[in-house]
């Protein structure tokens, strides 16, 4: 069924099928008409032609490094709920934490005509940049500060800041610190920042305190855990970049009959669902994922419909979740 073919039907013009179907001027008679013709045969218009046509796919872009992850579904529950509102479909792909996988990915959809892209980016590098200046479409950033594109960050410094204050006020006075690669710009470099911040409040010194780096992963947290008790400086509290490498600490010292919070406090990052199922509750920093979802999505539309300007940002707050284990 073509439009020439709906409009012989209907007894009409196919520039009045046109119009019809791209929301344009039409009389309410030959509206009712068309609309008729197009029930009684079912005809569904080509997405591809109505691109080609109008030059807009009503579908967006969002890439995500690790669809796994504790905050990403909260990330695009927030994505979707604005984009579902607009009639916008999400094309979701997840790079694994894949540099190269990540560049082809932005290629891939610079060829699938997106009207828009979302980057959930952990690291943000110059090659990243160039694939994203190719796309020709609007791109916000989210998770990480961009002084090149729209985006929507957490305070991650801040946070973790105030999270080993509530260590050291807890009376921790042999902190730690579990980090991540300090390549990722939020929850690497900026939490680091916060933690040797707090630190040389209390007149201490990352240098003096035990501190390694793990995977984003419960068997990280217990690597490096396990790392710090066999060095012979235990620690009588530790601060972990993420819930889930504290999940992996718990597991650790558990398995050593050292007790939390008696021994050692523990603290981590996120406020994941496992914050609130270990045994004892996780003390944590409440990120906002869903509202980040929610405000990047916001965002990218208002620049698809040049509502605003192209360089924006907005800083996420947190809440301190204070539980069992410090």
């Amino acid at each position: 069924m073509t439009i020439s073919e709906i409009a012989k039907l209907a007894g009409v013009s196919s520039a009045a099928v046109s119009r019809y179907l791209n929301d344009g001027s039409l009389s309410q008679e030959k509206r009712q008409r068309i609309e008729r013709v197009i029930r009684e045969t079912k005809y569904r218009p080509s997405e591809y032609a109505r691109t080609m046509r109008t030059k807009k796919s009503n579908r967006i872009g969002v890439l995500v490094p690790q669809i796994d992850s504790e905050s990403v579904p909260k990330i695009l529950s927030g994505i979707s709920e604005r984009m579902d509102q607009k009639n916008y479909h999400v094309l979701l792909m997840n790079s694994n934490l894949s540099l190269e996988k990540e560049i082809g990915i932005l290629e891939t959809f610079e060829q699938s005509q997106v009207d828009g892209l979302i980057f959930v980016a952990s690291v943000l590098t110059k090659r990243h940049e160039k694939a994203l200046e190719h796309m020709g479409v609007p791109v916000v950033i989210l998770g990480q500060k961009s002084e090149k594109y729209p985006c929507i960050y957490h305070d991650d410094e801040g946070a973790a800041c105030a999270m080993m204050e509530e260590l050291l006020k807890s009376g921790c006075r042999r902190p730690a610190y579990i980090g991540v690669d300090r390549r990722d710009k939020a929850a690497g470099e900026n939490r680091y920042r916060g933690a040797c911040h707090a630190l040389e409040k209390s007149g201490l010194h990352m240098d003096e305190v035990p501190y390694r780096v793990a995977a984003f992963s419960a068997q990280g947290g217990y690597q490096a855990m396990t790392e710090m008790l066999a060095d012979g400086k235990r620690p009588d509290g530790v601060l972990c970049a993420t819930d889930m490498i504290a999940a992996g600490v718990l597991s650790c010292l558990s398995e050593r009959g050292i007790t939390v919070p008696g021994e050692m406090k523990v603290a981590g990052m996120g406020h994941g669902a496992i914050a609130d199922l270990l045994c004892p509750r996780l003390t944590t920093v409440h990120y906002h994922y869903h509202t980040s979802g929610r405000e990047a999505a916001d965002l990218l539309l208002d620049l698809m419909e040049k509502k605003r300007r192209q360089q924006e940002s907005r800083m996420l707050k947190y809440k301190v979740i204070r539980q069992k284990t410090i």
